[in-house]
């Protein structure tokens, strides 16, 4: 049985900093540079055929006044001891919603046909169960669906803001097929660490399929492409080359995943990651065409494992 591939981008502009703003992220998420981004990856998808899941933050695909006239759909939630809106709402009063609204990007994925729009979440509010009681997520589940029907999406899979599962079965009960699991990691200084020594690990097996038998399906969380920036910039683009390499091919022999995921925004702030990435998928594509790798977007993957 061939291996499967999967790419899945987390589409989140501001929303994914939403609580720590800092002067780069108002450089590097500009709504030109956000769709210049895009268009790069979709470009390069193209060049390589292949179909990946793109998973927005609902909100930032509403326009400026779209998000006024829905501000029901806002609901102040403290996340450690701060409203989780507190930047959005300073934009707003600002009038400068750039970076916080981008719905021309909705529209350029949805143009070149393939790909499939998955949603991460409404606000991008972290959903870990320590953190929001069970009614937050189903508002926040609600709320994305709203939107996902004003601007005609059928979501079928949910990418958790930060990986921090919780509630599953909410998303059962939404239609969902699938969502991306997360690896165990440490918190803190030391999960960090680990995680950045983890690029270096050449031998990285690709993962097992998904347990069948639950709804929705815990999809494997893959792992995270290496964005060249402060530290992980020291992690040779060949070392990540060969680390994919590895995570490719032992897919390809032993019929597992490999699910390769990272943020669009990544190439405006460390542009050596596209270089990279494009490295990557000449593997995945190569792999491809000898026909012991199939490419899948997250949804796709559902209905096969499903069915087989």
């Amino acid at each position: 049985m061939p291996g499967t591939f999967i790419l899945s981008l987390d589409c989140e502009g501001k929303w994914g900093m939403a609580d720590h703003l800092t002067a780069d992220h108002h450089r590097w998420l500009t709504r030109e540079r956000l769709r210049e981004a895009y268009v790069r990856l979709l470009d390069l998808f193209d060049e390589y055929e292949i179909d990946a899941t793109w998973a927005f933050v609902m909100a930032f695909l509403l326009t400026p006044e779209e998000q006024h006239e829905r501000d029901a759909l806002f609901q102040d939630q403290p996340i450690d001891g701060r409203n989780w809106l507190v930047n959005f709402r300073a934009a707003q009063a600002e009038g400068n919603m750039d970076g916080w609204s981008s719905p021309e990007l909705l529209d350029l994925v949805a143009s070149r046909g393939g790909h499939e729009i998955g949603c991460h979440g409404f606000s991008h509010l972290p959903l870990d169960p320590a953190q929001v009681p069970r009614e937050v997520m189903a508002r926040e589940v609600a709320a994305a669906s709203s939107v996902a029907a004003e601007k005609v999406v059928a979501l079928r899979t949910f990418v958790y803001p930060r990986n921090l599962v919780g509630y599953p079965d909410e998303l059962g009960r939404a239609g969902y097929r699938g969502y991306r699991d997360r690896l165990p990691v440490r918190p803190g200084a030391r999960g960090r660490l680990g995680n950045l020594l983890s690029e270096f690990n050449v031998a990285q097996r690709a993962q097992p399929h998904a347990p069948l038998g639950t709804e929705p399906l815990a999809i494997p969380s893959g792992f995270f492409f290496n964005w060249r920036l402060g530290a992980r910039a020291r992690v040779p683009a060949a070392v990540t080359v060969r680390r994919w390499r590895r995570i490719l091919g032992d897919a390809a022999a032993s019929g597992g995943v490999a699910h390769l995921w990272l943020h669009p925004h990544n190439i405006i702030s460390a542009p050596s990651t596209f270089d990279v990435l494009a490295d990557v998928l000449r593997d995945v594509t190569r792999l491809r065409d000898r026909g012991v790798l199939e490419v899948r977007t997250q949804d796709a993957y559902c209905a096969w494992l499903t069915t087989h």
